[in-house]
C-alpha cells in the first residue's frame, strides 16, 4: 500500500524544512512524533535533522497528488545546504546533495566540515522578535528561519537587531522530534546586549553575505579558485609579494584592525596577532582544507571581493589597472587618450614591485613602475623606452620650422639633450647646430632669443660642475663670473637647484645632533602642519616627501637614527595608504559641499582620485565620512 500524507503545509519564505514538518505535526493530530515521522518518510526511524535533513527523495514521493515540490527544490529553498556547500569542489557539493534525498545521509556533515570546524553550532533556535510580530500578522504562527540558525549571524539581516536564543534546543534533545516555533518557546529576553557601533556594522554586513550565500545557487568551484582570488587581492593591496608569499603579520594585524576583536570573537573567529596557525593563515596558505563558509565571507569582505566576484569573475593581480591605457607621447594627437592596448608586466627583484612596459601603435614605449594606486598614477612615466615613428616625424617637423632647441624640447616632452641626440640620429640640419653657442650669444638683432641664451648659460653651468664635481657652489663662482652672474639675474630658480649642495664647515666638526634634532623637529611639524592644513589636493605624508620639500631628504633617509625627536615624531604622524586614501576621501567631500554638489560616492571616489577596486577595505569608512559629511 502506497501511503500519502493528506496534506503538506505551504513552506513559508525562508523557512526551514524542519519548521515545516513542526507545523505538519500540530496539525496532523499526530501524538506521537514517530508518526509524523512515518508520515513524512514512510518510517520511524528518521532524524529530525536541522541543517542538513537527509531521505528527501522519500518525503517527496509521499507528498499529497499534484504537489509540485521537488527534492532540489526544498533543499536548495528550505535547508542550510546553500550556505554549507557554497565553498565545496563541485564533485563534494554533489555528493552531499545526492546523500540529503537518499535514505540514511550518512557522512553529510563530514563532508561539509562542519563536525571539523572550530565554528559550533547553536546551541538552541535563535529568532528575530520583529520577524515573529510580522510572521504572526501575515500568517497567523510563527516559523524558523533559515537565516537566524547559521552560526555567525547575531543580527537580523531585515531588521538590524539582535536575535534571541528560544527555549528550543538544536542538539541534544530527542532527534525524532519536531518542535515548533511559538510565543511560549520563543519569548525575548530582557537582558540587553550593547556592542559598538563598528561590531553592528559588521554584524549587519555578515548576516546580509550569509544570506545572500542562502537565497543564490552559486556555481560550486574548486579550492584552487578561492586560494586564486584570495592571492589576486592579497597582491594587489600589498599583504603579499609578487611571488603569493603572503605577509603574515601585516595581514593579521590589519584583519583584525578592520574587524575589531569584539566582532571576531562574537563571530567564532578570534585570531592571535604573531601566530602562524591561525585560520586565516591556513586559509591564505591556500591549504588543502574545507574553511567554514563564515570564515570565507569575512576574507572576502575585508579584501573587498563582492560575492558575486568571488564566485563568477576570476581575479587577476592588475597592478596597472584595465586597459587601454593612455598614450603618453605629446608629439602624437592622440596624448593622454586611452588607445595604448599593448602592456608587458615585469617584475623588478630589488624593489619587489610591478614593472610595466606599455607599448603603442605610434612606436611610444615607456615603463612605469607600479602599482597604480590613483587615477593619476596612469598618467605617469617612469622612463622612455622608444620615442617612435610618430615623435621624431614631429621633431622633424619642429626642426624645420627652425624653433630653438629649448622650443623643440617643449613640445615634444624630451630634455635637450635627448633632442640633440635624435636629430643627429635622424640626420637633421638643426637651427641650433649651424651656429656656435658662443655666435649665439653674441650675435645681435632680434632674431636671438632669451630661450636660445638661457640654453647656453645653463649649459656652461653644468660643465663646470660635471668638470669639478667636488667644488662648491662659491668656487664654482670664481671659476666662471660671468656665467654665475647671468644665471643669478636671470634663471635664480634654475641656479639653485642645478648647484651643489652648501658644504656646512664648523669650527669643531663634531655634529651637535640634539640640536639639529631639534630643529629639524620644528621644521617637520611645519610642513606637516601646513599639509594638513592645505585647501589643496592631499599629499600624502611620508619621510621621503617632507624631507624633499625641506631640501633634507638624504639626511632624513640616512640619519634618521640620529634624529630620535625627529623620528618618533615622523613615526606619527607618517600615513600608510589607507589613511591617505581617507584623508583624501574626508577632503573631496568637503570640496563636493563647497561646490553646492551632493557628495555621492561614484563622485567623492572621482574627486578623491582613488580607483574602485581599491575601495572595498575602505567602503565603511567611506560611507561613513559621506554620511557624516
Amino acid at each position: 500500500m502506497i501511503w500519502m500524507m493528506p496534506f503538506f503545509p505551504t513552506p513559508y519564505p525562508d523557512e526551514l524544512l524542519y519548521s515545516v514538518l513542526a507545523r505538519y505535526h500540530l496539525r496532523s493530530g499526530n501524538i506521537s512524533f514517530k508518526a509524523t515521522m512515518e508520515d513524512a518518510f514512510g518510517t520511524k526511524n528518521a532524524t529530525a535533522a536541522v541543517e542538513l535533513p537527509s531521505n528527501i527523495n522519500a518525503l517527496i514521493s509521499n507528498l499529497p497528488l499534484n504537489t509540485e515540490y521537488t527534492a532540489d527544490y526544498l533543499i536548495n529553498n528550505h535547508t542550510l545546504f546553500p550556505f554549507y556547500t557554497a565553498f565545496l569542489p563541485p564533485k563534494r557539493s554533489q555528493w552531499v546533495r545526492n546523500n540529503m534525498m537518499k535514505r540514511n545521509g550518512k557522512g553529510i556533515y563530514g563532508k561539509t566540515g562542519i563536525m571539523a570546524s572550530s565554528v559550533v553550532s547553536n546551541h538552541y533556535f535563535r529568532f528575530c522578535p520583529l520577524c515573529n510580530e510580522d510572521d504572526k500578522g501575515r500568517y497567523g504562527e510563527l516559523y524558523w528561519h533559515r537565516i537566524h540558525q547559521i552560526p555567525g549571524v547575531l543580527v537580523c539581516p531585515k531588521h538590524h537587531v539582535m536575535l534571541c536564543d528560544s527555549k528550543v534546543p538544536i542538539k541534544g534533545y530527542n532527534k525524532h522530534q519536531y518542535v515548533a516555533a511559538s510565543e511560549e518557546n520563543c519569548i525575548k529576553s530582557d537582558k540587553v546586549v550593547v556592542y559598538s557601533d563598528k561590531t553592528m556594522l559588521h554584524l549587519i554586513e555578515l548576516a546580509k553575505d550569509v544570506e545572500c550565500l542562502l537565497n543564490n545557487q552559486f556555481e560550486r568551484r574548486p579550492m584552487e579558485w578561492f586560494h586564486e582570488q584570495y592571492k589576486a587581492k592579497l597582491i594587489e593591496q600589498d599583504f603579499a609579494t609578487i611571488n603569493g608569499n603572503v605577509m603574515q603579520k601585516k595581514l593579521t594585524e590589519e584583519f583584525v584592525q578592520f574587524y575589531g576583536e569584539e566582532f571576531l570573537t562574537l563571530v567564532q573567529s578570534s585570531i592571535e596577532i604573531g601566530s602562524d596557525n591561525s585560520w586565516l593563515a591556513d586559509m591564505v596558505r591556500g591549504r588543502n582544507s574545507t574553511s567554514h563558509p563564515i570564515r570565507h565571507l569575512l576574507l572576502a569582505r575585508f579584501l573587498g571581493i563582492t560575492i558575486s566576484d568571488l564566485f563568477y569573475r576570476q581575479l587577476t593581480y592588475k597592478p596597472f589597472g584595465d586597459g587601454p591605457w593612455p598614450c603618453l607621447n605629446p608629439a602624437a594627437e592622440h596624448y593622454l587618450k586611452p588607445v595604448v592596448k599593448q602592456l608587458k608586466i615585469s617584475y623588478s627583484n630589488d624593489t619587489k614591485r610591478p614593472v610595466g612596459t606599455f607599448s603603442c601603435d605610434c612606436g611610444f614605449v615607456y615603463v612605469r613602475t607600479g602599482p597604480d594606486v590613483t587615477e593619476e598614477s596612469r598618467y605617469k612615466i617612469g622612463k622612455i623606452k622608444q620615442f617612435g615613428h610618430v615623435w621624431e616625424a614631429k621633431l622633424k617637423e619642429l626642426v624645420e620650422k627652425g624653433l630653438s632647441l629649448r622650443q623643440t624640447a617643449k613640445m615634444i616632452g624630451a630634455d635637450p639633450k635627448t633632442v640633440k641626440k635624435y636629430a643627429a640620429k635622424l640626420g637633421l640640419e638643426t637651427y641650433w647646430k649651424k651656429r656656435s653657442s658662443r655666435e649665439i650669444i653674441h650675435a645681435k638683432g632680434n632674431s636671438i632669443t632669451a630661450a636660445d641664451k638661457k640654453d647656453y648659460y645653463r649649459q656652461e653651468w653644468l660643465k663646470l660642475m660635471n668638470h669639478y664635481p667636488d667644488k662648491s657652489k662659491t668656487e664654482l663662482r670664481q671659476l666662471n663670473k660671468a656665467v654665475y652672474a647671468w644665471l643669478y639675474r636671470n634663471d635664480k630658480e634654475w641656479l639653485k637647484f642645478n648647484s651643489p649642495e652648501p658644504i656646512y664647515r664648523y669650527k669643531n666638526t663634531r655634529v651637535d645632533w640634539d640640536k639639529r634634532d631639534r630643529e629639524i623637529l620644528a621644521k617637520v611639524k611645519s610642513v606637516v602642519e601646513e599639509m594638513l592644513n592645505s585647501t589643496e589636493k592631499p599629499e600624502r605624508i611620508t619621510i621621503s616627501l617632507i624631507g624633499s620639500k625641506l631640501g633634507i631628504r638624504a639626511l632624513l633617509e640616512k640619519h634618521l637614527d640620529k634624529l630620535p625627536l625627529t623620528n618618533q615624531y615622523l613615526d606619527s604622524v607618517k600615513e600608510s595608504r589607507r589613511d591617505f586614501q581617507l584623508r583624501r576621501i574626508k577632503w573631496a567631500v568637503q570640496e563636493l559641499e563647497q561646490e553646492g554638489q551632493e557628495p555621492k560616492l561614484w563622485k567623492v571616489l572621482r574627486k578623491a582620485g582613488i580607483r574602485k577596486e581599491y575601495i572595498g577595505i575602505l567602503e565603511n569608512e567611506i560611507l561613513e565620512i559621506i554620511k557624516r559629511g
